[in-house]
């Protein structure tokens, strides 16, 4: 069964990480917590309290070194050796100052032929051995990975958690290097495992997509965005396109949603406190975006009321939801309920009485129900979203996107729900309702 995961995150794979110790034991079973991910592109902003640290623990690491004290070094090699420190020093205060002790980053540790989503002057011999330097330092806490199982990471130490504290970094003294992919193709293997990168030749497409991408990214530089009064790191929008196995033709058409923005994973209540050049935002949603799609690529209208109000699951419309989202991204009916589906169904509900009500309550749309249209819809989707943040640019308007959804100052409220609306007319034919969602006003 060919099976796209549509809750991809940045890292678009969580890794498996230890919640203790730097070792598994024989038998037995790691409870599995998401990482971050080792950003190559983070570095320190020039001048900033984390740079002065960074060229510190730099200065530390060179006298430390073997190398001959008599013969002067080559200026590149120095160089790179500052950038790579510049990197995990970016990368673990970041760790550091917005999330809690213990949470750690993957890295990835194995030597790869390099591809168009490296970093050149981080080459991975010399940023592996720099990491197992700052871990002799007491700086680092290095776990290594297990064949097959958990992935090589790493967290700050006690003692750099000190040491940031000391030097009052703050979030707003990491930066980004320039470059850095912004459209990005991973491979589908399997359930559950991870998507692997997968390198591609430009064409005309890609060429325009990653043009797309630059404008979004450089609005979003340019707009004075907070959370609660105060700036966040440095982010850059991605794309992530999705292929069926990592020996298929290299296309863009499954997928494709943005990733990378700190707002998109903060919880609703907490989107209150966000600002885009000191206004509030509001949140504009497409209404039951997937279903509309696909009656819309059908050419057919959508029946008036509520897509997911099925006969016999009044009550239980979170169910309905999440099974139409299962069936778009399967190959083959659906044979038995998921642990979760079964919970939030009534009792007495099989896969069979669910398939056959979801299939009567949208009969123009049933033969498409496990054919696996789900990527399908979810370009459509993404390739709707970006066209809309690119009307509102060229309008002055900045949005932050959330999937199917935008954050956008209240007083652009209206010509954002234009943009969506025009958007969707003019890709899919039909436009699509979209409606405020009301946020709890208290921050958390």
């Amino acid at each position: 069964m060919t099976h796209y995961d549509d809750r991809s995150d940045l890292d678009h794979d969580p890794p498996l990480v230890l919640l203790g110790g730097h070792s598994l034991a024989e038998g037995a079973i790691a409870h599995p917590r998401p990482a971050l991910m080792h950003d190559p592109w983070l570095t320190v902003r020039e001048p900033s309290p984390l740079a002065d640290l960074a060229t510190s623990l730099y200065a530390r690491l060179e006298a430390a070194s073997n190398r001959n004290p008599n013969r002067k070094p080559r200026a590149d090699a120095a160089e790179r050796r500052l950038a790579i420190v510049q990197n995990l020093v970016a990368n673990l205060a970041l760790v550091t100052l917005r999330h809690p002790p213990g949470t750690r980053f993957a890295i990835q540790a194995d030597k790869k032929a390099a591809t168009r989503y490296d970093r050149k002057d981080l080459p991975r011999g010399p940023l592996m051995d720099t990491l197992k330097a700052l871990t002799e330092h007491g700086l680092v806490d290095y776990h290594a990975a297990v064949f097959k199982h958990l992935r090589t990471t790493v967290e700050p130490s006690a003692r750099l958690r000190a040491m940031l504290t000391r030097a009052d970094a703050s979030p707003v003294d990491i930066s980004r290097a320039p470059g850095g992919e912004t459209v990005i193709l991973k491979a589908v293997v399997g359930r559950n495992r991870p998507k692997p990168l997968v390198d591609y030749r430009d064409t005309g497409e890609t060429l325009r997509l990653r043009a797309e991408m630059k404008t979004i990214n450089d609005a979003l530089l340019g707009a004075d965005i907070r959370l609660c009064g105060e700036r966040q790191p440095p982010h850059q929008l991605v794309r992530v396109f999705l292929v069926n196995g990592s020996d298929v033709q290299s296309t863009f058409d499954g997928h494709g949603r943005l990733f990378g923005g700190f707002w998109q994973s903060l919880p609703r209540a907490r989107r209150a406190g966000l600002t885009i050049g000191g206004e509030r935002l509001v949140e504009l949603d497409y209404r039951a975006m997937y279903v509309h799609l696909a009656y819309a690529l059908q050419g057919v209208a959508l029946p008036a009321g509520d897509p997911y109000a099925v006969a016999g699951l009044e009550g239980h419309r979170g169910a309905v939801k999440k099974a139409v989202a299962s069936l778009f991204f399967r190959d083959g009916t659906l044979r038995r309920l998921s642990g979760e589906l079964r919970e939030l169904l009534p009792a007495g509900w099989t896969a069979k009485k669910l398939l056959e009500a979801v299939e009567a309550k949208h009969p123009a749309i049933a033969h498409l129900l496990g054919t696996n249209i789900g990527p399908r819809l979810a370009n459509a989707e993404s390739n709707i979203l970006v066209a809309a943040l690119l009307r509102l640019i060229a309008q002055g308007v900045v949005a932050l996107p959330i999937h199917d959804c935008v954050l956008v100052v209240e007083s652009a409220k209206a010509a954002a729900m234009a943009a969506m609306r025009e958007e969707t007319r003019r890709l899919v034919g039909v436009a699509l309702p979209v409606e405020e969602k009301l946020a709890n006003k208290s921050l958390l």
